[in-house]
């Protein structure tokens, strides 16, 4: 955020500051679309290299310099010269606001406030350079002080590039914006620029997008140095300019919705808006606190003006069609992902026969042609000891029909736990059974089943016809001698049925 100061004696310049005013806190940042490879946005990358560069490169000892110097600018006595020049340039511009208030002031904040105007008011400055001001007896004594306390500032790199509220320096408003008070400052500004260069950059392009930050630190210079016009004021900080990129994040994005993390007081969380509707949040935020709060150090004017520079411009790159509105578009919903099979697995594994049947039941009810589900229900019913479940469920999993070998083995093992029971298969579920077989090949296996059921006099027509498809499954292998085999076995075990007769014709012209 940018921040502004009155270069208080032996302190830092500026200080950091949060984006509060008074106890309420405010915090609004839209958190859309993940960082990856893919989305990263290579150009807010090299923005947030630079301010990272510049705050822990050429400020990196500037704190202490500024200290030092505002020190020398007390300990000298030149503050003590220089005083009743204030008070004489601030009569001369009728500015008795301000002489009241430094004749109102205690001392120390009398020595805040001059040593503020001797380096941020570029209008004192130079009326001290002409001379004017200083008495002629004092400023032979004056000017190697004053010479010193300039060489000092000028070389300090933060006080070289602030932006100053008393003159107008292109060079300054964009050099402001790639400097900070402190580590704190830096990363709460680069924390928003990263956040919203991703969804910027992603929507106008690498070049645009810094177009805007340079376009929108401009405009919130601007907006601060027509609220502090002639005020000894400095200023730094990159959020002017990344107050622009959320105003041209607001006006691009425009209807879509968002999803973004706010937290105001003690209430947070994250909700979905149309993006426009951020704009009206953040910029009525800067407005009420830049009335309700004089005393703040944060520059919510400049905030202010970048916004609205911002938005002004993600405006008419909508306009011309400046925008990526692929980028912008909500990927297709996939579906949600079913993982109850791959659960109810786990459950069976660490034995939990309650959770897991919950789930088969489930995935049966709603798809009951599944066999490994049925098959499922079967072992755990088995394992549980839950005999009645066991044969109900055995006997909706022989209805199924068998996909291969491997299925037709499992009914096939059921198939003989319930023919040991006290109740046998029906004569459909047999004749389904054998059939499927047979088509799949299992000869052995049907006629394994055919020798467990035994001739039943309720269903010995059945089984007859099923000793029958068999013998006639064999006669289309080149091993005669099985069909003669299970033809011999239906002549002798069901003399009485109709197949008994096809039986003895196959035989007869075999």
């Amino acid at each position: 955020m940018l921040t502004r100061g009155d270069l208080r004696v032996a302190r830092a310049i500026v200080e950091a500051s949060a984006w509060t005013t008074g106890d309420v806190d405010v915090f609004i940042l839209p958190l859309h679309k993940p960082l990856t490879w893919a989305t990263w946005p290579w150009m807010t990358t090299l923005l947030v290299l630079l301010n990272v560069i510049v705050f822990f490169g050429p400020q990196s000892g500037d704190r202490q310099a500024i200290a030092q110097a505002q020190a020398y600018y007390l300990r000298s006595g030149l503050a003590e010269q220089e005083l009743p020049a204030y008070r004489r340039y601030l009569a001369d511009q009728h500015r008795g606001d301000v002489l009241q208030e430094l004749d109102a002031a205690s001392e120390e904040e009398r020595w805040t406030q001059l040593a503020g105007a001797a380096f941020a008011d570029s209008g004192f400055r130079r009326s001290l350079a002409g001379g004017a001001l200083i008495d002629e007896q004092m400023r032979e004594r004056w000017q190697p002080l004053r010479a010193e306390y300039d060489r000092r500032l000028d070389g300090i790199f933060t006080l070289r590039h602030l932006q100053l509220s008393s003159e107008w320096s292109a060079r300054r408003v964009l050099a402001a914006a790639f400097l900070h008070a402190d580590a704190m400052h830096l990363f709460g500004n680069m924390l928003f620029l990263v956040a919203l260069g991703l969804l910027l950059e992603g929507a106008i392009g690498p070049w645009r997008l810094l177009g805007v930050y340079v376009v929108g630190a401009f405009g919130s210079g601007a907006a601060s140095l027509w609220w502090h016009h002639n005020e000894a004021v400095a200023a730094l900080g990159a959020s002017g300019a990344i107050a622009g990129l959320m105003g041209a994040f607001c006006a691009v994005w425009g209807r879509q919705p968002v999803r973004f993390f706010y937290w105001i007081g003690v209430v947070f969380d994250y909700v979905r808006a149309p993006a426009i509707w951020l704009l009206p949040l953040w910029l009525g935020w800067e407005i009420f606190s830049l009335v309700s709060d004089e005393d703040s150090r944060v520059a919510f004017e400049a905030h202010a003006g970048g916004l609205v520079t911002g938005a002004l411009l993600g405006g008419l790159l909508v306009w011309w069609r400046q925008t990526r509105p692929e980028f912008m578009r909500e990927p297709a919903q996939s579906a949600p992902v079913d993982d109850r099979w791959e659960r109810a697995q786990r459950h069976l594994g660490r034995m939990e026969n309650t959770e897991a049947e919950s789930l088969l039941a489930t995935l049966a009810a709603e798809q009951p042609g599944r066999f490994d589900v049925a098959l499922a229900r079967c072992r755990l019913a088995r394992n549980a000891g839950q005999r009645d479940a066991l044969r109900r469920h055995a006997l909706g999993l022989l209805a199924l029909a068998a996909a291969d070998a491997s299925q037709a083995q499992a009914q096939w093992a059921l198939a003989r736990e319930l023919l040991h029971g006290e109740a046998g298969l029906s004569s459909e579920l047999l004749a389904g059974l054998v059939g499927q077989w047979l088509s799949l090949g299992l000869l052995k296996e049907a006629e394994a089943l055919l020798e467990q059921v035994g001739r039943r006099a309720d269903a010995a027509e059945t089984t007859a016809q099923l000793w029958l498809r068999l013998a006639l499954a064999h006669g289309a292998l080149p091993d005669g001698a099985q069909q003669r085999r299970v033809l011999e076995r239906l002549l002798a075990d069901y003399a009485d049925q109709p197949q008994a007769a096809k039986a003895r014709f196959l035989l007869d012209n075999g």
